[in-house]
């Protein structure tokens, strides 16, 4: 009850599952991803089974139409289940038991798989597919989500809307997991999981970007840092921490001027992160006299 794509980026080779439905928390129960390996997509009656176990077998050199086989093989209830696997090199496997909900159904595109049941129409999954091929170009988490919003412009599930969720994983393993999770984010219950979703996907970007720069900053790179954040407008109301982290990067670069301008800002819509910001230099991240002089003008 459930439409989802998963697709695998042949630019970058990495590999994502979004997903949405009108049932409580979907990303809990229909994602599942593995750097380097695959992602899966499991749902109608879903069995975490091809998830958990598909990951494994897919590590462990299956393409995708083989584990799906092999999985499937095992399953007392096929007939119940939508499922859809592309391994770590592109290829895909799908298929749309005859107990799915109407509308039910699926469809494949270059490295791609859309894949819904209980839906309002037919060719849901045809439109999945289509946008997300038409943004070629753009951010892969990008893709994904206008993926989820074709669906919605094509009816959707016709019970309604409640959750959403987007995982996203390197084309390698590195040995750091932490690393290899690019994006996971869910929306476990709103009335309008895909128009909340896409928006923590814009800004996931964005803080990440603004993080990485001010890393570099107190690394001692500070020109670095500020071409980091070429292009970023950052509104000091609505995204206070991005602002005090930009403030420390144009205030570790020289342009101390510019910071305290968003400081001065800071102190007047953001007080509680002000306070924090003063931690900065208890702790020896930030020079105490340069925080100073961002949020006081010293």
């Amino acid at each position: 009850m459930t439409y989802s794509i998963i697709a695998r980026d042949p630019d970058s080779g990495h590999m994502g599952v979004a997903t949405q439905s009108q049932a409580f928390a979907v990303g809990s129960s229909v994602s599942w991803a593995l750097p380097g390996h695959g992602v899966i997509a499991t749902q109608s009656m879903g069995e975490p089974m091809y998830g958990e176990l598909g990951l494994d077998v897919l590590r462990s050199g299956l393409t995708a139409e083989e584990a799906l086989t092999a999985l499937r093989s095992v399953d007392p209830h096929p007939e119940r289940r939508q499922v859809g696997m592309v391994d770590g090199r592109g290829r895909s496997a799908v298929y749309t038991g005859e107990a799915c909900v109407t509308a039910a159904g699926h469809a494949r595109g270059d490295g791609c798989i859309a894949l819904a049941n209980m839906m309002a129409e037919d060719g849901v999954w045809d439109a999945m597919i289509a946008a997300y091929e038409d943004a070629a170009g753009s951010w892969f988490p990008s893709r994904l989500v206008a993926a989820l919003e074709a669906a919605e412009e094509h009816g959707g599930d016709v019970r309604g809307r409640r959750s959403a969720a987007i995982e996203v994983v390197r084309a390698e393993a590195s040995g750091r997991p932490w690393h290899d999770r690019l994006v996971d984010l869910r929306v476990d219950d709103d009335p309008e999981p895909v128009e909340r979703l896409a928006g923590m996907v814009a800004y996931s970007a964005r803080y990440h970007q603004v993080v990485e720069a001010f890393e570099l900053a107190l690394d001692g790179d500070a020109q670095t840092a500020l071409r980091h954040l070429d292009g970023i407008d950052i509104d000091v109301e609505t995204e206070p921490e991005l602002a005090l982290w930009q403030a420390v990067v144009l205030a570790r670069a020289g342009r101390t001027s510019d910071a305290h301008t968003i400081g001065s800002r800071l102190r007047e819509v953001a007080p509680a992160l002000t306070a924090a910001g003063q931690r900065f230099g208890e702790a020896a991240l930030v020079d105490t006299a340069l925080m100073a002089t961002i949020l006081d003008g010293e």
